[in-house]
């Protein structure tokens, strides 16, 4: 990857000197690292044609906008975007949700009534989460962030029905939590804070049940519960096989559009996604800063969420030939868009991802 110079330190921009000639380098770094207390803040290439180019890492990308740092610092040499560069790891939850922080330290100030808000659009929502949760009454309060202790949700199978992580039971907020509100040194409130616009219901692996050899030996998915999975999922395992088997070469790709939910099992997928989903958490979505959206997630506002109405697949991917396969399911409140693909620089799949689009928060 072209971006994979990473700054740990002022000192390290000082010794590439010939190559970041401009001040403005400097600059952004130390702009970031002072107002995050972050060391890698940015990503830089070497490459001519890029190295005008910062890529500022997307963990500050739902509190801070290109635009504010720009306005700050008055450049005119570099281009800054949104980026992760060759960071090992990559991505907001592994770099540390700055969001998660921000939000932690704004109910602090918020509790405490005192210093300046990290966001000032954070406040109107602790007001009315305030409300719900009856923090207002509580004596003592406490903002904690857990992010980085979030469980794995694997895929669980109780006889034919699949469900994700704590298998039956889709009350999953000390799983999901990323701040946990303690009130009276024993009532919890767990908060699941999502930021940017990429956002993940779960993500889990499936190469022990999607298995590379059966499908370039055999030309289809033998293990049973892959075969299970798949079914819920309407997807045919010859097709599924095909798609991977062929690519490199001339990539099989084939789509069936809105019909598709007729093949998927209904009953099994609700429930599946239900656990995905899950409840007992307040939801909170930082699309920018300038717009967070909440709501608490009780059981009934899950199940309004996981009732499909309409689903297309992609055999191949949706656009260009590639080694996925994606179903798009339309329900009345949001967009879910489920692929089976590799993440780990191969061909066959390895994870299961479903990704969202809230329709309406209400």
């Amino acid at each position: 990857m072209a971006y994979s110079f990473i700054p740990q330190s002022p000192n390290d921009i000082s010794k590439k000197s010939d190559i970041f000639k401009s001040s403005e380098y400097m600059q952004v770094y130390r702009y970031l690292q002072k107002k995050f207390k972050r060391k890698d803040p940015i990503a830089l290439s070497e490459k001519v044609s890029e190295k005008k180019n910062i890529k500022v890492t997307r963990a500050f990308q739902s509190v801070i906008t290109i635009n504010d740092i720009k306005n700050d610092l008055s450049l005119n040499e570099v281009n800054l975007s949104f980026g992760e560069g060759s960071r090992g790891g990559r991505g907001v939850k592994n770099q540390g949700n700055q969001f998660e922080k921000d939000l932690a330290e704004d109910m602090d100030v918020w509790w405490n009534d005192d210093g300046k808000y990290k966001n000032p659009h954070t406040e109107k929502i602790i007001n009315e989460m305030a409300k719900i949760y009856k923090w207002n009454d509580a004596k003592t309060f406490e903002a904690k962030v857990e992010g980085d202790l979030n469980q794995r949700r694997p895929l669980v199978w109780q006889g034919q029905q699949i469900y994700i992580g704590k298998g039956g039971e889709p009350n999953i907020g000390a799983t999901v939590t990323d701040i946990t509100v303690t009130t009276n040194g024993k009532n919890k409130t767990y908060l699941s804070l999502k930021a940017t616009g990429t956002v993940t219901f779960f993500n889990a692996g499936v190469s022990r049940y999607l298995i590379k050899d059966e499908m370039m030996n055999l030309g289809t998915v033998k293990n049973p519960f892959g075969l299970s999975l798949l079914k819920m999922l309407g997807i045919d395992p010859k097709m599924f096989a095909r798609v991977f088997n062929s690519y490199g070469g001339k990539v099989f790709q084939h789509k069936q559009l809105f019909s598709h939910i007729k093949k998927m099992d209904i009953p099994r997928f609700r429930k599946f996604l239900e656990s995905g989903i899950g409840y007992g958490y307040h939801y909170i979505h930082a699309k920018r800063p300038s717009e967070i959206h909440h709501l608490k997630m009780t059981r009934q506002f899950m199940k309004k969420l996981a009732d499909p109405k309409r689903a297309s697949i992609f055999y191949g991917g949706k656009t260009g030939p590639g080694k996925r396969v994606d179903i798009e399911i339309q329900t009345p409140m949001i967009d879910l868009k489920i692929n089976i693909r590799n993440k780990q620089g191969g061909i066959y799949p390895t994870h299961i991802m479903c990704d969202y689009v809230f329709k309406s928060y209400k």
